[in-house]
């Protein structure tokens, strides 16, 4: 499936103090393994854990400035670290493994930056062996059918494959809070404490933090004792830590702020691992294992979790889609626009009568065509300028479906021109205030790229354009397409959603946001009730595409009608009289006009009961 993912801007996180937290160049590295990061040059550890002689028994100034090597007596490990350094090498065999002073260890390897970095770990049994746990994973994710499902599914094969004492889902949702959507507890667990349903406040997961999840890196802290410093040489020879110098980003062993130390020891956490699922570039949730005691998973098990993270969310996707009738949603779209073909073969037949007898008559019936249509045909007839249906009913069929194509509550049409028109359809914002918004894209809201997807979606459309809370209640949510390349344009709205939430604690207020209290460890857990409102229910990626393709589809019809000539081509106006103007292909006009909007002259001469009728028709190409 084509990505859609960069086209769809959710709600965003409010600021906080802590957003700017150097995690990345932290300085630091956690107690239980080593860190060399090696010259990738010379071959010579630039920096090192100030652990190292506490873990391998090998001074901090032994190893600085020499080849790791050095740490390491036995021979074959020494050779297999001389392996590591070869000259040019950037892709390793990971987990190495490695013996001093008679305990064994494994090396993780990652180069970043022309920095070579030797992670060295204790060595620990899996739980289970590596095939088992692919394959048990594999298993069951596979055979789940429904999203719910799929969610409890992933937190018992986390259990399996960590054995921790609880896993927790949890799901990023508009403006970075998250929840809890599943969750399993060991038999025996020793964290009793549910937070199935609950929801944490994006201060949680400062914005930092989410640029390292992006690349999808697990994170493990198999003790909250604290981190201790990278070292490394001065410009005298003198040994000095090695500050914000090094970027960690890829590295397991990367320290611990003291603030979420605390965090996890105020939970009764001993031990944690935080997996992220990713979904292109974009944090889709976490899985988070939690363990009372002090607790480490071997390089083999995390591995394995990572690909389970992989196969859970393309499965994922593949289950939300069905759930949500995509199939026969697509098919739709293509019955749609064979409508819409079909259509316009009728108002060029109609507008292609001679006579003026009938000319109101003919009218009349191009324009129920038309908004049968939703204003969608190559050429139609407008009334007033503006359009209003409520769906559900039979003629309105084809209204009904565009609102069901995108699961929307509203929809509108924009049609330029010297005859601007607007449709809309179901719960909708007025007609001058969709103009307004159309009138933003490419200014405050993104311009439609020819590459990369023609579309534009957020849950949160407050958070990009300047509208009331009236507006915001009927379209928080916003999915829109270009059509042609007039400044056509067709949207679909969802309402606001106001949860009533439960929340792991009370969430900060914007003064605390930005206050000291965001770098002091969280303590307040208990169950907090309060409503989270702003956004609507988000739009699927697949959701996404399919408005992105029937757009095109309807684009390239407009295109096939314009390039070629109709059976019963229509008849210039003069050949009608006392219609309105026909505009085979009128000059775009820019959004918003309010001024005027849908204003026709009127005739001189005194009408007809059907002639006044058709005198408010306009017939626009």
């Amino acid at each position: 499936m084509t990505s859609m993912r960069a086209n769809i801007l959710n709600g965003r996180p409010a600021p906080c103090e802590h957003d700017e937290l150097p995690l990345a160049r932290i300085g630091t590295v956690q107690p239980y393994g080593v860190m060399m990061v090696v010259s990738c040059d010379t071959g010579a550890v630039e920096h090192v854990s100030a652990n190292v002689e506490e873990i391998l028994g090998v001074p901090v100034r032994a190893l600085l400035g020499h080849r790791p090597t050095v740490a390491f007596t036995n021979p074959e490990s020494a050779a297999r670290i001389e392996d590591i350094l070869r000259p040019g090498r950037r892709f390793f065999d990971n987990p190495t493994p490695l013996t001093a002073r008679g305990q064994r260890f494994e090396a993780v390897c990652h180069v970043r930056d022309n920095r070579l970095f030797i992670e060295i770990e204790p060595y620990v049994d899996a739980e289970h062996n590596y095939a088992t746990m692919v394959q048990a994973s594999l298993d069951s994710i596979v055979r789940e059918t429904t999203v719910q499902g799929l969610y409890d599914a992933a937190t018992r094969m986390m259990h399996f494959v960590t054995n921790y004492d609880r896993v927790k889902l949890y799901k990023f949702v508009s403006h970075g809070h998250g929840v809890v959507v599943a969750e399993h507890h060991a038999p025996n667990s020793n964290l009793p404490n549910s937070f199935l349903g609950y929801y944490f406040s994006a201060t949680d997961v400062p914005e930092n933090a989410k640029e390292i999840l992006r690349t999808g890196k697990t994170r493990q802290k198999p003790t909250q004792r604290g981190s201790v410093p990278l070292l490394t040489l001065g410009p005298q020879g003198e040994v000095r830590e090695s500050g914000q110098s090094v970027d960690m980003t890829d590295a397991w062993l990367r320290g611990i702020h003291p603030c979420d130390n605390g965090y996890n020891r105020n939970l009764g956490v001993g031990s944690n691992i935080i997996f992220p699922v990713c979904v292109d570039n974009t944090v889709w949730g976490l899985f988070v294992v939690h363990n009372r005691d002090e607790k480490f998973l071997n390089y083999d098990s995390r591995v394995v979790i990572e690909q389970l993270t992989m196969m859970f969310i393309s499965r994922l996707i593949e289950v939300e889609a069905a759930e949500a009738r995509m199939d026969e949603r697509q098919q739709l779209a293509v019955q749609m626009v064979g409508q819409i073909e079909a259509g316009q073969e009728v108002l060029s037949s109609v507008s292609a009568k001679r006579g003026q007898n009938d000319g109101a008559v003919r009218m009349l019936a191009m324009y129920a065509v038309s908004r049968h249509l939703a204003a969608l045909a190559p050429t139609y007839v407008s009334g007033n300028g503006v359009d209003s249906v409520q769906p559900g009913r039979a003629e309105d069929k084809f209204s009904s479906d565009l609102l069901r194509l995108a699961d929307a509550d509203g929809a509108a049409i924009l049609r330029t021109g010297r005859s601007m028109h607007v449709h809309l359809i179901g719960t909708t914002p007025d007609a001058i205030t969709v103009c307004g918004l159309a009138g933003l894209f490419g200014t405050r809201l993104p311009g439609f790229a020819d590459g990369g997807g023609r579309v534009f979606a957020t849950d949160a459309l407050g958070d990009y354009a300047p509208i009331s809370a009236e507006v915001k209640g009927i379209a928080s949510g916003l999915l829109a397409a270009p059509l042609g390349d007039r400044g056509d344009m067709i949207m679909w709205f969802r309402r606001e959603r106001v949860i009533d939430a439960t929340w792991a604690g009370k969430p900060p207020t914007e003064a605390e946001r930005n206050s000291e209290m965001m770098f002091r460890s969280r303590s307040d857990f208990a169950a907090h009730r309060a409503p989270l409102a702003g956004a609507s229910r988000a739009w699927l990626e697949a959701e996404v595409l399919l408005a992105a393709q029937f757009a095109q589809a309807v684009s390239e019809q407009w295109q096939r009608y314009q390039r070629g000539t109709p059976a019963s081509a229509p008849l210039p106006v003069a050949a009608l009289p006392g219609l309105p103007a026909f505009a085979s292909h009128p000059e775009p006009t820019a959004f918003p006009q309010p001024s005027g909007f849908g204003d026709l002259p009127q005739p001189s001469a005194p009408l007809s009961r059907d002639a006044a009728v058709v005198s408010r028709l306009t017939f626009v190409g």
